[in-house]
């Protein structure tokens, strides 16, 4: 059905092409939008090379319309790094976003979502190419210009929010995680109420840099809160991440020496995990960054369960089975076109076998 809808949405826009071109002109901003609108459909279906054709196309008609000094030509420079990106090209990716930032400053000032915007995603190109703290340096100056905006409390300036404490947290600086996760979960509150479900990733986000600096305490509280809302949610989604937040509880109460405690919280998790592991293997349709993270969670409780209750019945077979899992979806990943994520989780894979 999808595939049928985007046929027969490349013909409309195919005619639109043809329809600009004898209304207006082989170089006209029509013409550019319309084969703006065939680079996006590309994208969607991950046709890179026709997608990056396509806005390259529409770039250099906006070039000969409009010049190098306006917004458009901005816009269009930022679309074609975001193919070069998706393609692994991360230099060539930089050096577009680059020439956009500037147009951008040109042409709409530093204060504008879209230069915020820009700035978002150069960052990002610097942390897949490992320059990590120099990716937190522009995400600081993306999230600046959003709060001097008045977007602080938008959905754009959470994701960044989100992604720069991730950073941190990459690069060890603990203490300034905390700050940006404690905005993130402040935001979060005043945007949806303290009893939302969304306010239990936030939770758990905050409560894991709290478990690395050692304040067990309020991580623990915080851990019972997110559980405490994701109990009330029905499907699959809220009890997967429930059983994310019992693996960190069972974690902090290792480290309380209350072994009981710890491996009820693990058996808890199991009993979700396991079964949603296998689903995760068997369901072609997920996502593979899902497929991964809810099989490396289900080898992360195995593992736990091993160290609290090494001669349990059921140990040695969770623990066969995460490792199968494990195998069976590092053969998977190996076929995705896009490198720079499937490096990623075959790290996490890697990671999870390691515990076992």
């Amino acid at each position: 059905m999808q595939e049928k809808k985007l046929d027969e949405a490349r013909r409309y826009l195919e005619r639109a092409l043809v329809e600009a071109k004898k209304g207006f002109g082989e170089d006209d901003a029509h013409v550019a939008a319309a084969l703006n609108n065939l680079a996006e459909l590309n994208r969607i279906e991950s046709k890179w090379s026709e997608s990056e054709r396509f806005f390259s196309e529409s770039l250099e008609i906006l070039r000969k319309v409009y010049g190098e000094n306006h917004p458009a030509v901005g816009t269009a420079l930022h679309n074609l790094a975001g193919c070069r990106l998706a393609q692994g090209d991360a230099d060539g990716a930089y050096a577009l976003y680059a020439k956009s930032l500037e147009r951008k400053e040109a042409t709409l000032g530093t204060n504008h979502p879209e230069y915020a915007t820009t700035l978002y995603h150069m960052a990002e190109v610097l942390s897949r190419s490992d320059r990590k703290q120099d990716a937190v340096v522009l995400l600081e100056r993306s999230i600046k210009v959003s709060e001097e905006i008045g977007a602080a409390h938008t959905d754009a300036c959470l994701r960044r929010m989100k992604r720069l404490a991730q950073l941190l947290w990459d690069c060890e600086s603990y203490e300034h995680a905390e700050r940006i996760r404690r905005r993130i979960l402040s935001t979060m509150e005043h945007m949806n109420g303290e009893e939302h479900v969304k306010i239990a990733g936030p939770c758990e986000s905050l409560a894991t840099v709290l478990m690395k600096l050692d304040q067990l305490d309020e991580a623990a509280a915080l851990l019972e809160r997110a559980a405490r809302i994701l109990s009330k949610v029905r499907g699959d989604g809220g009890a997967l991440a429930l059983a994310s937040t019992r693996l960190n509880l069972a974690d902090i109460a290792i480290r309380r020496d209350n072994v009981k405690e710890a491996l009820k919280f693990a058996r808890q998790a199991l009993d979700v995990l396991a079964p949603s592991a296998l689903d995760a293997i068997r369901r072609d349709a997920l996502r593979v960054d899902i497929r991964v993270g809810v099989v490396t969670q289900y080898a992360r409780a195995a593992a736990l369960l091993a160290k609290l209750s090494p001669d349990a019945p059921s140990t040695s077979r969770h623990v066969n089975d995460a490792r199968q899992y494990l195998d069976e979806i590092e053969k998977l990943i190996t076929a995705v076109s896009s490198p720079t994520p499937t490096r990623a989780s075959l790290e996490t894979i890697r990671v999870a076998r390691r515990a076992l």
